[in-house]
């Protein structure tokens, strides 16, 4: 059974061609390399080729292309700090927060005193 590939070829009349490159399966990870590195010149003609006769490839690399720049972007605006750091708290805050802990930290060792007693 012929893939679809090869299928669309025979229907657009380019199925010489569509015979002599790789198929869907091998051309797809050159696809996601190519987002990585700069492919070799062969890879690059072949890729070229193979996208110019399989429509279902040229979707892929769009939909694949895509994704990249959205995970780029988002892998990015991890990478920024935040405009204002969530650990600073105001200095009332600050002291309020310690006066708290004191007190109840006071509140615990007069607790344990009693029980010993």
């Amino acid at each position: 059974m012929a893939s679809k590939f090869l299928q669309h070829a025979k229907q657009t009349g380019i199925y010489w061609l569509a015979r002599r490159l790789p198929t869907c399966k091998e051309i797809a990870p050159v696809m996601s390399e190519s987002l990585e590195r700069r492919l070799s010149a062969r890879e690059r003609v072949v890729l070229k080729l193979h996208l110019l006769v399989c429509e279902f490839c040229v979707r892929y690399l769009d939909q694949i292309i895509l994704m990249h720049r959205a995970l780029r972007a988002r892998t990015a605006q991890l990478d920024e700090p935040p405009a204002t750091p969530a650990t600073s708290l105001p200095p009332a805050a600050r002291e309020r927060l310690k006066r708290a802990l004191t007190n109840s930290r006071t509140e615990e060792l007069g607790t344990e005193r009693d029980r010993q007693d």
